[in-house]
């Protein structure tokens, strides 16, 4: 089943009755990504049915967000009457959109004095994706140093028992808030969740800090996926997903069974990716790969790209401009040409009739 069926089956259970599980967790990362614009506000506490009851009043149109949104917006609906979920409070929201940052973070608190910090992933701003890149050789992000900042000034001073997690980027900030935040901080945390989301650079990887807080941390990544195998990642629980390739990285496609998700291998094509990308990222310095953040962004430009999936239908003329670009020294763009080819990789092993669609939603913002 997915996660509607476990809503479905489960929804009219209360946290008493059955107590918070790995699916929850699923749900309430990806519930970040929900558009609470003119919803809520930093001073805001709202129950759940609350918010999807003025968001319905809101947005009584169809939705034309981008794909992550948009699910994280039929998430929010479908559980607004459940006896499980609509009396979750809703609170500390925070969202920044800018040409430097991208960064949202909402905390639920499904039982008194229990909390779930939920980070959100890369939404349909530029700076969110371009970020994305940057953490390959940079830390901390702006993001990054928000994300701390948020857990310290929210719960330092108060009882809260906490679980932080997040969808892709923002199962990186759960993870770097959370080995990050101050020690009267992690002391209240109990679980952090990085839901296919990228690990970390070699020196925080080895740190005191990660080395702290390792036994708490759990990396769920799905059978096919590629953005969870970025950076140096461990405790990494592979789960079943029902579709393949770039499609598995959308948690409801994530295989459950009962109320746990079902445990699966790592693909031979993720293998192998996971092994390219630690290539990839050894054979470049920091230097390296700043050029190729700024390099990239200027190609894709004038490639006229305005989505990944035009990256397989206009991979030679993006070709052809790195080669053409005399701004662009040689490294760089050795750099770029195989990095391009990585994400080709990817896409090989997934239909084009499949993905299409969901592609297109996910990058193209229709507001």
């Amino acid at each position: 089943m997915d996660i509607y069926n476990y809503i479905d089956k489960y929804g009219n259970k209360t946290f008493e009755e059955e107590q918070f599980n790995e699916i929850d967790s699923v749900l309430f990362s990806f519930l970040s990504y929900a558009n609470f614009e003119n919803i809520l506000d930093k001073s805001s506490k709202k129950s759940i049915r609350d918010i999807a009851e003025s968001y319905q009043k809101i947005h009584n149109t169809k939705d034309k967000n981008i794909y992550a949104v948009k699910e994280a917006n039929k998430l929010l609906k479908y559980i607004a009457d459940t006896k499980r979920y609509k009396n979750c409070i809703v609170y500390n929201y925070e969202y920044i959109g800018n040409e430097k940052i991208q960064f949202g973070a909402i905390s639920i608190e499904y039982m008194p004095n229990k909390v779930y910090v939920s980070f959100e992933g890369t939404d349909q701003l530029f700076s969110g994706w371009i970020e994305d890149f940057i953490i390959s050789y940079k830390f901390p992000t702006i993001s990054h140093k928000t994300a701390i900042r948020y857990l310290n000034k929210n719960f330092t001073f108060n009882s809260k028992e906490l679980i932080v997690g997040g969808h892709s980027k923002g199962g990186n900030l759960a993870l770097v808030a959370g080995m990050n935040a101050n020690i009267f901080v992690r002391r209240k945390i109990k679980l952090i969740y990085n839901m296919d989301g990228p690990g970390l650079l070699d020196k925080e990887f080895n740190s005191k800090k990660y080395k702290k807080i390792n036994n708490k941390y759990v990396h769920i990544i799905p059978d096919t996926t590629y953005i969870g195998l970025f950076l140096n990642h461990s405790n990494d629980y592979v789960v079943k997903s029902s579709n393949k390739g770039i499609l598995s990285h959308a948690i409801n496609f994530w295989m459950i069974e009962d109320k746990k998700l079902i445990q699966s291998d790592l693909s031979p094509m993720s293998t192998n990716l996971d092994i390219r990308l630690k290539e990839w990222l050894e054979k470049y310095n920091k230097e390296d790969k700043y050029n190729f953040v700024t390099n990239l962004n200027d190609v894709l430009k004038k490639a006229e790209v305005t989505s990944i999936l035009e990256l397989t239908s206009k991979n030679k003329k993006i070709f052809t401009l790195i080669k053409e670009t005399k701004e662009i020294n040689n490294n760089t763009k050795e750099i770029l040409i195989d990095f391009i080819n990585l994400i080709l990789d990817c896409f090989k092993n997934t239909k084009k009739e499949e993905f299409k669609d969901y592609i297109n939603n996910i990058f193209k913002n229709d507001k």
